[in-house]
Formats: C-alpha cells, sequence, structure tokens
C-alpha cells in the first residue's frame, strides 16, 4: 500500500521535509557538488539517528531496556518509516553526485589529454580593426572587472558596477531574514 505524499510528509519536521523534496530530480539538477556532499552528510546524520531510535524503541517495546522517557515506547514504525525516508533520499544525492564527478572526470581527461593537433588558422588581420574589441577583463579583488573606461567617458559601466552591488544585496537580505527569525523566536515564546 502506497502512502500519499501528505502522510508521508507529516511524520517529518519542515526541515526535513525540505531536504528531502529537494531530492526530487528536477530540483536535484540545481545543487552543485558542494551542496549534494552537504546535503549527503545531513541526510546521513538524520538516517543514522532514526535508525538509532527506531533500535531503542524496539528494545524498549520487547522489555529489554528501560524506557529513556516517562512512557515506553509502544513501537517504531513511524520511525522505521522516516529512517528509510533518508535512505532513499540519501541515495538519490549519492546517485547524482556520482553522476556529476563522473562528467567532471571526463571533462578533466579531455582537457588534459592531448587530442588530435589542429593547425590554428590566423584570424584576418583586417578582424581587429574593424567592429567593437572585446572587453578586456582584469581579475580585482576575487571578482571579474572590466578594464578602467577613460574619465571623461559619460558611459555606463555594466559588469563591474553591477557585480560590485551584489554583496551589499546580499547583506540586506541576510540582515532582514536575520531579523525575521529573531521575531519569530519571540512569537513562538508567547
Amino acid at each position: 500500500m502506497r502512502t500519499l505524499p501528505s502522510k508521508r510528509m507529516s511524520l517529518l519536521t519542515e526541515r526535513e521535509a525540505q531536504l528531502v523534496l529537494s531530492s526530487a530530480p528536477r530540483n536535484l539538477s540545481e545543487l552543485t557538488p558542494r551542496e549534494l556532499r552537504a546535503r549527503i552528510a545531513r541526510t546521513r546524520r538524520l538516517m543514522e539517528k532514526y535508525q538509532d531510535a527506531a533500535r531503542r524503541q524496539r528494545r524498549e517495546s520487547l522489555r529489554k531496556e528501560s524506557p529513556s522517557r516517562s512512557r515506553r515506547a509502544e513501537g517504531n514504525l513511524n520511525t522505521l518509516q522516516k529512517a528509510e525516508y533518508f535512505a532513499l533520499t540519501l541515495e538519490r544525492f549519492e546517485k547524482r553526485l556520482a553522476t556529476l564527478e563522473r562528467k567532471e572526470q571526463v571533462r578533466a581527461r579531455a582537457a588534459s589529454s592531448p587530442g588530435p593537433r589542429r593547425v590554428k588558422r590566423a584570424a584576418p588581420a583586417r578582424a581587429a580593426t574593424k567592429g567593437r574589441k572585446p572587453a578586456r577583463r582584469t581579475r580585482a579583488a576575487g571578482r571579474t572587472a572590466k578594464a578602467a573606461a577613460p574619465r571623461g567617458s559619460r558611459q555606463k559601466r555594466g559588469g563591474a558596477l553591477k557585480q560590485e552591488r551584489f554583496p551589499s544585496l546580499k547583506r540586506q537580505a541576510q540582515a532582514s531574514g536575520r531579523g525575521r527569525r529573531t521575531q519569530a523566536r519571540r512569537d513562538a515564546r508567547r
């Protein structure tokens, strides 16, 4: 008998449900290898936690162990189900990470192995004088920036200015999020 997703998700906390949902195929494609490794570690911890809890509950229900709480555990079906959800989630994350690592190895091998030598054609000399030159990029303080434009120019510079604004947006989002979390904690105490 298959259970409905809403019934399955009712066993999980909100953060656990988000973790399980992030292992859906459409969400997996958006994750980087680094994010996948972090989620694998988190999922493995949760799976082991619920497996241990199920083991303890089983021993308590068989009266082989004294109860850790005021009431003796009567069964461990829900705990076993949660451990199974996390085992399946872990399997999906690991499978996706393996495919990403395989692709990366193929790319690295292709880049490092000397392939068939191709004779490069010389670019026509008139191409450099005709049309617009490509923007020259320099590396500055961890981000790419366009080379400095002449001071007298009134034109807007695009890439570098836009990138310089991003950290301020991130700081602002972090501060407002922190305020919301603090308020939520206060509200929960009431």
